[in-house]
């Protein structure tokens, strides 16, 4: 049960990074920002990712995603209690 809470509180991104094998390190590479940067994204420190058009189309590539696979938020979603 507590698995399941886990992946459901888990962020887009850690989740699809985990899947392909990635690292934080080969995203924040891939993207060109620091791997607390990513982190911070995972955590949801930083709500929303501010990124310029060729990091957005590095993040799409390294995560083997499309324009709109791309989460709206790429934190954990927020519990409701």
């Amino acid at each position: 049960m507590i698995k399941k809470q886990q992946i459901e509180q888990e962020s887009p991104l850690k989740s699809r990074r985990d899947e392909l094998g990635l690292t934080q390190r080969d995203v924040a590479v891939a993207v060109n920002v620091s791997v607390q940067t990513v982190s911070n994204w995972e955590t949801g420190r930083y709500r929303e990712a501010k990124l310029t058009l060729p990091q957005v189309k590095a993040l799409c590539r390294v995560l083997q995603w499309t324009i709109d696979d791309l989460p709206d938020d790429l934190a954990p979603p927020r519990s409701q209690a």
